[in-house]
Formats: structure tokens, C-alpha cells, sequence
């Protein structure tokens, strides 16, 4: 992992690495060696995901209607409800 906590195309678990979206339906499969090749070994799972998803529609939405791709193998981040406080 890098410093900031994020997770690198190294890091990610399987390969081919895998992304869903719940709410277009779109499913992809690709394989590490092709992504580190293209992107570098150093790109973190969030810029991967933005960037193999630039192409969604929702992806540039204000609000909460963007983009759902994640990556399965990862689980689902869950929304915290309350939101954490801070002070």
C-alpha cells in the first residue's frame, strides 16, 4: 500500500482484476500485467477504477448519482450513517 493508505494495481488481490456496477450493470475483467503495462505499477485502485470507468456517464454527476463501479474482490465501502464527527 502507499502511504496514504491506497492500494496499488499490485496490491489488488486477484487477477484478472474484476469491476462491477450495481447500478448500470457494467462488468469488466482485466489482467494485472496488461493494466500495470498501460498505467504503471504504481497507480492506485482508486485512479484505476476513474480511469478504466472515464467513459460511464454517471461518472461526472453532481451529487449522489455518479458512477457505482467498485471492485468486488474488495468489497463494498459502506457509507457510515452517522457520518464520523470530528472535534
Amino acid at each position: 500500500p502507499r502511504p496514504n493508505g491506497s492500494l496499488t494495481i499490485t496490491d489488488h488481490p486477484t487477477d484478472p482484476i474484476e469491476i462491477d456496477c450495481q447500478k448500470c450493470g457494467r462488468h469488466g475483467r482485466y489482467r494485472k500485467a496488461t493494466l500495470i503495462k498501460k498505467y504503471g505499477s504504481d497507480t492506485v485502485l482508486p485512479d484505476l477504477l476513474a480511469l478504466l470507468a472515464s467513459d460511464c456517464e454517471s461518472r461526472n454527476k453532481l451529487g449522489n448519482q455518479g458512477c457505482g463501479a467498485f471492485y468486488p474482490a474488495l468489497g463494498r465501502a459502506q457509507k457510515r450513517n452517522p457520518p464520523l464527527a470530528f472535534g
